[in-house]
């Protein structure tokens, strides 16, 4: 017999899957619950709402990003090893077939999410740029990076390309991605 917990975390792995592969409005709890051999009204015990389901999912990305960076923001490191773990963390995203990153794919339908989804999805952006221009400002002052311009313009341009290269990745696959990566090194001096 499964557990109650598995069952939760079986619906959010696979609501993850959904979303990062049709967006937000691509799915149905049908989609959900057929594929797991349960009735509808079992996801809805754990998510009353697509709104609950897709607020756990940023909860869910909320607090993997927190677990890999509360070293990084406590006490400042090394740069090149967060930046390394980012790149890591995108290319094993993409090779287990995770080629939309999660916050670009609220962002396709950004407009047609509940307020308290769209909300949490921008804290999310906002940690991870927060997270990402303390790297590179820190990354600078050690020497350890070199780029131009600022890190808050470095930061939305590594983003918007690590999130382009997913996408792209679903048409050129892993080379082209790997590619992209290495041209951020690049521009980064590392």
């Amino acid at each position: 017999m499964k557990h109650l917990g598995d069952t939760k975390t079986e619906i959010l792995d696979r609501a993850a899957e959904l979303l990062q592969t049709r967006g937000y409005n691509g799915f149905s709890y049908r989609d959900i619950s057929s594929p797991m051999g349960v009735k509808n009204a079992a996801i809805h015990y754990h998510y009353p709402s697509k709104g609950d389901l897709a607020m756990a999912l940023v909860d869910r990305y909320t607090d993997i990003l927190r677990g890999a960076t509360r070293e990084f923001m406590a006490h400042g490191g090394s740069a090149k090893k967060q930046l390394d773990n980012l790149f890591r963390f995108t290319l094993s995203e993409c090779q287990r077939g995770r080629l939309v990153c999660p916050i670009g794919a609220f962002s396709v339908d950004f407009e047609n999410l509940p307020q308290t989804v769209k909300a949490a999805a921008s804290r999310f952006h906002e940690a991870t740029m927060k997270w990402l221009i303390q790297v590179l400002e820190v990354g600078r002052e050690q020497e350890e990076l070199q780029f131009e311009g600022t890190p808050e313009g470095r930061a939305l341009a590594l983003l918007s390309s690590l999130q382009g290269a997913r996408q792209i990745g679903r048409m050129m696959g892993m080379e082209a991605v790997s590619r992209i990566i290495k041209q951020e090194r690049q521009a980064l001096g590392v």
